[in-house]
């Protein structure tokens, strides 16, 4: 019998505390709830709408101003929610050396993160590399967090309909943001996602041309997959179960937000997919799924889980090495 390395079995054993905790927090429903009603009816004209009308940046929104650069800034979100914190967007700037000249690498974090120390970090390494970082506080997340509740606690729960709008607010608020970027003469975007992350910026992939390179580390490419499959959302799945919310129901109308069932409008060949060999959240068969439909994307996987710190060391170690005009020497 072959005995698994300890390595492998401590990935195994945090991820599943870590889906223990994360189940027992949205047990508490903080989120609100609706019927299957109320569900049909959100999701009423999405069947017709392509995802570039549902992110499709308002006309009436106003360019977010981003004075010197350096810093927090925070601007009106053109999504609303019924959570006041959560209707002003945050992003944490840190120019590179050629300051607004310098491309810009948003850097997206996962589901219920809690700390930018290591973003910070990873910040000053782009800096040395020649490139701009932005921090950018996700939906229910850091400076966003409504009282009463944890970092991203509303963020994925079992209330579909703030999932969705959490989603679309995100995606849309970047899109502003990386207008304003233009507008400054920065020349190109990078995206660098994690988990929920990692799902924003695959959806941007698909709507945004300038973007140099993408990496997305275990994005959520399989929605109904997470939901209806992961360990980590036991909870969730019994809500929604509890109020006739089939994955039937879900499959239906998730499209528009999956991005495995798109193509994107960056090139393939920009786009890194890491996969953790024990991620049960999203698992290497949906990553590898997600590449074969993005083809000419790039693929590896590591002996991690969900949780884990070695895909971003890894992914700034492939994104140097298949795409070397990125960076500075």
């Amino acid at each position: 019998m072959k005995v698994r390395p300890v390595k492998d079995l401590m990935a195994i054993a945090i991820d599943g505390v870590s889906f223990g905790m994360i189940n027992v927090i949205q047990a508490r429903g903080r989120a609100g709830t609706h019927t299957l009603d109320e569900l049909d009816r959100y999701f009423s004209t999405w069947p017709a709408r392509a995802p570039e009308d549902l992110f499709a940046v308002p006309r009436t929104a106003r360019l977010p101003e981003l004075g010197e650069g350096n810093g927090t800034h925070i601007f009106p979100s053109p999504i609303r929610s019924d959570c006041e914190e959560n209707n002003h967007a945050h992003v944490d700037i840190w120019l590179g050396p050629e300051g607004w000249t310098s491309p810009m690498m948003f850097l997206l974090h996962g589901h219920m993160s809690v700390s930018d120390v290591g973003y910070r970090m990873w910040a000053q390494k782009l800096n040395r590399l020649g490139w701009s970082a932005a921090f950018f506080h996700l939906p229910y997340h850091y400076g966003r967090r409504p009282r009463g509740v944890l970092s991203g606690e509303l963020a994925l729960s079992s209330n579909i309909i703030r999932v969705c709008e959490g989603i679309r607010q995100a995606v849309i608020e970047l899109r502003l943001v990386i207008r304003a970027l233009e507008w400054r003469g920065v020349p190109h975007i990078g995206l660098w996602g994690t988990s929920y992350g990692g799902w924003v910026a695959s959806m941007l992939c698909l709507l945004e041309r300038n973007i140099r390179a993408a990496w997305l580390l275990e994005p959520v490419a399989d929605v109904e997959h997470v939901l209806f499959e992961s360990p980590a959302t036991l909870a969730i799945r019994w809500s929604l179960l509890r109020r006739g919310i089939t994955r039937e129901e879900v499959r239906r109308y998730f499209r528009a937000v999956c991005p495995s069932y798109h193509l994107p409008a960056v090139d393939p060949g920009r786009i890194l997919l890491l996969a953790g060999v024990f991620d049960r959240v999203a698992p290497p068969a949906c990553i590898r799924r997600l590449h074969q439909r993005w083809k000419g994307s790039h693929y590896a996987e590591f002996r991690q889980g969900h949780v884990g710190y070695q895909l971003m060391p890894e992914s700034l170690r492939m994104g140097m090495e298949l795409m070397p005009g990125l960076f500075k020497k």
